[in-house]
Order: structure tokens, then C-alpha cells, then sequence
């Protein structure tokens, strides 16, 4: 899955040991006649060191530092191990999970890709966290649906980000193009940018997951119910709706719009971008590192806007997000310690600092960021009522999902092969979906919120 291309950083953090040696000494100070104030009897306490494993290796100093936090907010700290490939994690993370041989806490992804291990029922239920930080202001409702199976929810947003779309300030300066806000705009600032001799958007299928950028927004910007049907099973890809979802896109492949399709978005889309040969990447907010990395800086380099409509009749205002779950491990023997790490770190201190640490924007809405840039999405998402919807690779099954990104990597580069390739993925999801014997039920908890 996608890198997040973020700095490590590393300090120093308490153990156990040298925690119980100042308690210790403590002690001997107070059995000596010498009176502790409140705050030295709290430190004299044993604080609860959770074990917390994580496929994010480039954040592991984000999550020392975190847990530093937590330690000194509520008592509860964690040591951290962090894990480079997904092979490696699932085979010696989640399939310890069901045994006695299990972390407190652990990351993955949020969806349809938790759904196995909710089947195995190694996800603690966090429903009464979730019922009470909604009631709070501390987690939008919206997102509950990205942890919810059987109505319940079963981890918490480990990471938050939106999908849009980033622009270089400066080319769109140089060329006369404003932020567009209808699609006709959209097409026409694209049109500009092409005669200038500017490639106008950042597209790839290498890697093959990157495939499933341009059909998710497609789709959603035509008609998001259809969007949130068609990742039920309750629609199908061969529809009309769809269709033209894709005709959309084809026009705009048909058009050269975009870098040639086995460009690399780690090592060739950053540099093209800060050069002016790309004006537009469609991307996750995570992705701003790479900016940062070459020298670009937010709200002066780069800005951001969400893509406009592809249906002008459309007037409801749709973003989509990506989210990854911190989950706690049903067989923990730590459970209320590691609840009460859960409750706070989704309140607005923690969501500050996870904020500044990564560079991205927070699950709390009352967090803060110093990114000008966030700030002022954040902003829009709230003041305009945007309607969030779950990123593609998690709102369906996976084998939908993990097949469609290769036949859409196919339609990129044959973009005439459209209705084969939506009859290809029907055909896939049609088998999957009988498997699971039909779609999935209508639910309010299946299904996105303001």
C-alpha cells in the first residue's frame, strides 16, 4: 500500500525500569521523613507500558514521541515495534492475534480491509469510545463507518487524509489559470496548461494501486450514491452511470492530459512538480512530504482545492478520505489501559500533536495544524458541509478491489478497451459478491454522513 515518504525522528523515552528506579527512590525519600508534593507521587506511580506494533516504519519516532505524551497526560505509555513490509506484519503481527502472544495495540487498514480480522474476532469493540467522542466534538460521525461492522465499531482513525487535488501556485500564475470550480472550468484550465507546454495532471498505474485514483473521483463526481452502491455490490460497473464515469476519464486520457502512465510518483512526480512540468497531482493530503522534501513550501509553493464536479447537475459538495485504524487487540491483557490510550488519543491535544508529526490533517476537528494549506481545507470540508466518502481500496472486498486496479491499469493504457474492462470487473464482482452470498445490506452505519 502507499508509502507516507514521512522523516523519522527519534528520542529518548522512559522504560519501566528506570520508571520503578525513581519510584524506588522516591520512596526511600518519603520513608525518611520528607513529605512528596502531588506531582512526585504521580510520577512515583507505575506507569502501564502497552506493546504496540506497527506497519509504518517511518513513523516510529512520531509514535515513541506520542507515546511520550500519552505518558505524561494519562499514565499510559507504549513500546513501540515497528515493522518495514507487509508480508513480514501479517505474518508475525496479525496472525499472532488470535493467540496469547498479541499486542495491546496494533495499525492496519480501515474498511473492507479489516473485515477479515473482524471475522476473526481479534478486534476489540470501541463503540462506547466512539459513541462518546462523536457526542464530544472529538470524531466526526462521518467516519464511523470506516470501523463499523455488525453496527459495531472495532478501532479507532490511526491516521486521517483527504483526497485532493494539489496545484503549483506558481504555474497556475504564470499561465492565468485560476482555481477551477466546475468541471467545464476544470477541462478548460487543463486545456491552458497543455498549450503552454505544461503537462496539466500526475497519473500512473506502476505500482498498480495508483490505478484507482482517477475512477474513484470519476465515479463519486457523477453520482456519489451510485458511487456508494457500486462499492456495496448494489450497482454494477457495466451500469450507464459508471460508463460515463469512464467515458469522462477517457476524454481526458484521449486529451494527453496527463504524464505518461509508468511515471513514478516517489521518485519522478515531486521533482516535476516543483519544476513546473506538472501543474496537478490528484493525491492524499499525505503526500505533501514529498513537496516539502523538495523545498516547496505550503500556501506559497503549492495550494489545494477538491475536484470539481463531473456532473454540472450535481450539486452536493462530496470529498473523499482515507483512513487507517488503530485497533486494539480483543485478547489484550491490558484492555482499559489500552481503551483509555484510545479515548485520548483521539481527543484534541493528541490530534494536535499526531497533526504536527505527520504533516496531515487530523481526525479531531478541533485539532490544530500549522499548515496553512490543512488549515484551510479543514476549513471548507466544515463550513461547506462536504459529505466525506471512504477512498475506493477499502469501501469494497478486497478481491473487487485488488482485481479492478489491474484492469483499470489496462483501461489507462487502452483507454478504447472501456466497456471490456467494465464488463471484466463486473464479472469479478459479481463473483465475489455470490460468494458472500449478494451485496451488502443497506445500513446507516455502512453508509457515508455529513
Amino acid at each position: 500500500m502507499t508509502d507516507r515518504f514521512s522523516r523519522d525522528i527519534t528520542g529518548r523515552s522512559f522504560n519501566r525500569r528506570n520508571l520503578l528506579k525513581g519510584g524506588a527512590a522516591l520512596g526511600v525519600a518519603a520513608a525518611g521523613g520528607l513529605t512528596l508534593s502531588p506531582a512526585y507521587s504521580a510520577f512515583a506511580q507505575d506507569v502501564v507500558k502497552l506493546k504496540f506494533y506497527h506497519d509504518k516504519a517511518p513513523w516510529q519516532g512520531f509514535y515513541v514521541e506520542q507515546g511520550k505524551l500519552a505518558e505524561k497526560a494519562i499514565g499510559v505509555n507504549w513500546d513501540v515495534t515497528p515493522y518495514s513490509d507487509t508480508t513480514s506484519y501479517q505474518a508475525a503481527v496479525l496472525a499472532a492475534l488470535p493467540t496469547s502472544d498479541t499486542p495491546d495495540f496494533f495499525t492496519w487498514w480501515s474498511g473492507y480491509r479489516m473485515e477479515d480480522l473482524y471475522k476473526q474476532d481479534v478486534l476489540e469493540d470501541v463503540s462506547d469510545i466512539w459513541t462518546q467522542a462523536i457526542a464530544d466534538g472529538n470524531l466526526p460521525e462521518s467516519l464511523a463507518a470506516a470501523f463499523t461492522f455488525d453496527a459495531k465499531q472495532v478501532a479507532i482513525p490511526g491516521n486521517l487524509s483527504y483526497w485532493v487535488v494539489f496545484y503549483n501556485k506558481k504555474v497556475f500564475a504564470d499561465n492565468g489559470v485560476t482555481v477551477p470550480t466546475t468541471w467545464d472550468e476544470f477541462t478548460a484550465a487543463a486545456d491552458k496548461l497543455k498549450a503552454a507546454g505544461v503537462t496539466p495532471f500526475a497519473a500512473t498505474q506502476t505500482g498498480r494501486w495508483p490505478s484507482f485514483i482517477w475512477f474513484e473521483e470519476m465515479v463519486l463526481r457523477t453520482d456519489p450514491n451510485f458511487y456508494v452502491e457500486l462499492t456495496a455490490g448494489r450497482a454494477k460497473y457495466t451500469d450507464q452511470t459508471c460508463v460515463q464515469a469512464m467515458q469522462a476519464w477517457q476524454k481526458l486520457i484521449e486529451a494527453d492530459y496527463f504524464t505518461s502512465f509508468d511515471s513514478d510518483m516517489t521518485n519522478d512526480w515531486p521533482g516535476m512538480f516543483q519544476s513546473g512540468q506538472v501543474a496537478m497531482i490528484p493525491i492524499g493530503t499525505w503526500y505533501q512530504s514529498q513537496f516539502t522534501g523538495v523545498d516547496m513550501k505550503p500556501g506559497e509553493d503549492y495550494d489545494l482545492f477538491i475536484m470539481p464536479n463531473v456532473n454540472s447537475a450535481m450539486t452536493s459538495k462530496v470529498a473523499i478520505f482515507e483512513a487507517g485504524a488503530l485497533a486494539i487487540a480483543s485478547k489484550s491483557s491490558e484492555i482499559d489501559a489500552a481503551k483509555k490510550m484510545a479515548t485520548w488519543w483521539v481527543s484534541p491535544d493528541a490530534q494536535t500533536a499526531w497533526t504536527k508529526f505527520l504533516g496531515d490533517t487530523p481526525a479531531n476537528p478541533k485539532a490544530q495544524t500549522d499548515n496553512p494549506v490543512l488549515t484551510s481545507l479543514l476549513n471548507t470540508i466544515s463550513s461547506e458541509k462536504y459529505t466525506l466518502y471512504q477512498r475506493y481500496w477499502e469501501a469494497s472486498p478486497v478481491p473487487i478491489v485488488e482485481g479492478a486496479v489491474d484492469f483499470l491499469a489496462q483501461f489507462m493504457l487502452n483507454p478504447g478497451d472501456l466497456d471490456k474492462v467494465l464488463q471484466n470487473i463486473q464479472d469479478l464482482a459479481d463473483s465475489e459478491w455470490a460468494k458472500r452470498g449478494g451485496p451488502a445490506p443497506a445500513s446507516p452505519m455502512a453508509s457515508p454522513t455529513s
